[in-house]
């Protein structure tokens, strides 16, 4: 059956990659994997598509974006994200809604949510900056990040990392020093 998506919110994306793919959650020790009802609502899908996903369904969805972000580069990025819309066979389609046109996407239901989130990617790489998609940089982690600041140049996935990866080096600095 196929079914109506939307492109999915970057946040709600970069969300359920960290919390429930394989290697973010071993990076950061973390065994415990988020409530669904926390993000999937938000995924672009429609309720009968969320409702019916599984744990191991959300996890493998999350290790294939997640292998994107992990991926050398843009050109690698536009391959992975433009192979796998074509894979899942994600269709474009034009309705006409109180005179406005509108664009649709559709998916077979069991891809809609990685259609939902290779839209998203799609878009964030044509429309911005496609260096702004990332791994943190900090040895302890490996969640991901969309990078929205003004000036582009983010390297972690949070305050947190980036705080914890400065700690370190002032620590190291300091054992060298005389």
């Amino acid at each position: 059956m196929r079914v109506q998506v939307e492109p999915m919110p970057l946040d709600t994306l970069v969300e359920l990659v960290n919390g429930w793919g394989v290697e973010p959650r071993r990076a950061g020790a973390r065994s415990v994997v988020p409530p669904l009802a926390d993000h999937v609502g938000r995924a672009g899908v429609p309720a009968s598509v969320a409702d019916v996903l599984t744990d191991s369904e959300l996890i493998q969805f999350a290790d294939t974006v997640f292998g994107i972000f992990a991926s050398g580069g843009t050109a690698a990025r536009v391959a992975a994200i433009s192979g796998l819309l074509t894979r899942i066979d994600v269709r474009p389609d034009l309705t006409l809604e109180d005179g406005d046109v509108r664009r649709r996407w559709w998916a077979d239901a069991d891809d809609a949510l990685l259609a939902a989130a290779l839209l998203a990617l799609r878009a964030q790489l044509s429309d911005e900056d496609p260096a702004r998609l990332g791994v943190c940089v900090d040895g302890g982690c490996a969640d991901i990040y969309i990078d929205v600041s003004p000036a582009g140049r983010r390297r972690f996935c949070s305050v947190t990392c980036q705080n914890r990866a400065r700690a370190a080096r002032y620590r190291r600095t300091r054992r060298s020093a005389p």
